[in-house]
């Protein structure tokens, strides 16, 4: 068995998320289940990557926050990070991962979809992927998953002061 690491930064990293995943031996599909935890190690989530058995590149993805996600009423950055280990201040997860070096912001291979955290501290999210496939995450040094404590615009350009939280208003 591999170790994943995921973790989720908060709007304090105080109030930061670390998550350890672990692939079942013998799964017909590929798989990765992680309980999210913040900094004081309480339980506070689960996220999940899901292989389909005939489409190796396609991955589900589920992210569920029942209660006391921190950054309400607001979407957050979601990225799988380069290193398996996310310790607060979560720096230890490395940058965004991507097969391509070089490639620029809004193109790296670990961006996904940013995630609302409604009012009542809860967050919910499914989507597929084939930006990568499940194998990829369990690499030798692992990978992490990071909610950021801020919103991503998928550009290194700088956004004002709650512009975006919300794009259906």
């Amino acid at each position: 068995m591999r170790r994943v690491g995921l973790g989720f930064v908060a709007l304090a990293a105080a109030a930061g998320v670390v998550v350890a995943v672990n692939a079942p031996a013998g799964a017909a599909k590929p798989l990765s289940k992680a309980a999210l935890h913040n900094a004081a190690g309480e339980q506070i989530g689960i996220v999940v990557f899901k292989g389909y058995e005939h489409e190796a590149s396609r991955v589900k993805v589920e992210l569920e926050l029942p209660a006391d996600a921190p950054g309400l009423g607001a979407y957050h950055g979601l990225h799988v990070h380069t290193v398996g280990v996310c310790e607060a201040p979560f720096t230890s997860a490395g940058g965004h991962w991507s097969r391509d070096a070089d490639s620029a912001h809004g193109h790296h291979t670990g961006d996904l979809p940013s995630v609302l955290v409604a009012e009542d501290g809860t967050a919910s999210a499914e989507f597929d992927t084939q930006r990568f496939d499940v194998a990829e995450l369990l690499d030798e040094d692992g990978s992490a998953v990071v909610l950021h404590a801020g919103l991503d615009n998928f550009g290194n350009v700088p956004l004002e002061e709650g512009k975006y939280e919300d794009p259906n208003n």
